[in-house]
C-alpha cells in the first residue's frame, strides 16, 4: 500500500544539494491501471498501482536493464525524467487530536526536480504509514497547497498529457508564458474536459516573492505582488 500525499512548493531549501539523491526515468505502459517501469541510478523496477489519490495499492518487480529499455520502446506519452532528493523532515506536524508520534520520529520528503519537457516543475512528496497520519500532518511553511486529489500533478497524467506540450495544436491555439525568472519556460497543461490551458511556475525565485499560478483544481489565478510575471495568450 502506498500512501502519500503531495505539494508544489513556496521555496526550495538553501542546501539542496547536500542532500542524498536519485537519477529517476519512468515510462507508463498503461494508465488505468497504472503499470510503470522504472530507471532508479543503475536499478530497474516494473511498477502496478491500482485506484485511488492519496492511498493504492502497489507492486514493485524488479527488472533487469535490457527488460527496462524493451520496455520503454512500447511506453505510452513522455519519459519522465527527474532528480529525487531525500529531505528528512524531523519532529513533523500534526492536527490537534493526532497521537503523538515519539521523540526520535520523522519523515522523508521525496523532492522531485524534473527535467525537460517538464522542467521546471519541481515537486514533494512524503509517503505514510496510515491514512489517519497522512490526512492529520500539517505540512512545513516552504510546502504550497495540497494538490494529492489532483491529477494533474500525478506523474503518470504528466507523461499522456504533457507529450505536445507546451505548444498543443490540438485544440488551435498558440500559447505563450514566459516569467521573469532566470527559467525561458514555465509549464503548460492541456485540460481535455474544459477544452482550456492551466498554466503554473513552480520555480520560484529565491530572491522573489512573486508567481502567477492558475490553478488545475479551482482554475482561479494566484498573484503575489513582486517581480512582474507575464502571461501572454
Amino acid at each position: 500500500m502506498e500512501i502519500e500525499r503531495k505539494f508544489p512548493l513556496k521555496s526550495l531549501p538553501d542546501n539542496l544539494e547536500s542532500y542524498p539523491s536519485h537519477h529517476i526515468e519512468q515510462v507508463y505502459l498503461n494508465y488505468n491501471p497504472v503499470v510503470r517501469a522504472r530507471k532508479q541510478d543503475d536499478e530497474y523496477y516494473l511498477t502496478y498501482k491500482g485506484s485511488g489519490m492519496m492511498a493504492r495499492d502497489e507492486s514493485n518487480l524488479p527488472l533487469n536493464e535490457a527488460s527496462y529499455y524493451h520496455l520503454r520502446e512500447k511506453a505510452d506519452g513522455s519519459v519522465i525524467s527527474k532528480r529525487r532528493y531525500l529531505i528528512p523532515l524531523e519532529h513533523p506536524g500534526f492536527k490537534e487530536g493526532f497521537p503523538t508520534p515519539p521523540a526520535d520520529y520523522s519523515l522523508t520528503i521525496e523532492l522531485d526536480v524534473f527535467d525537460a519537457p517538464f522542467a521546471p516543475l519541481i515537486m514533494a512528496e512524503v509517503e505514510f504509514g496510515s491514512k489517519e497520519a497522512a490526512e492529520a500532518f500539517v505540512p512545513p511553511a516552504w510546502f504550497d497547497k495540497d494538490v494529492t486529489y489532483c491529477k494533474e500533478y500525478h506523474n503518470s497524467y504528466l507523461a499522456l498529457e504533457l507529450h505536445h506540450a507546451p505548444e498543443n495544436s490540438r485544440w488551435g491555439i498558440t500559447v505563450h508564458f514566459k516569467c521573469n525568472c532566470s527559467h525561458s519556460k514555465c509549464t503548460v497543461i492541456p485540460h481535455r474536459e474544459s477544452r482550456a490551458f492551466y498554466f503554473f511556475c513552480l520555480y520560484h525565485c529565491k530572491t522573489a516573492d512573486t508567481f502567477f499560478q492558475l490553478s488545475h483544481c479551482t482554475g482561479q489565478i494566484i498573484h503575489r505582488i513582486g517581480n512582474i510575471l507575464h502571461l501572454l495568450l
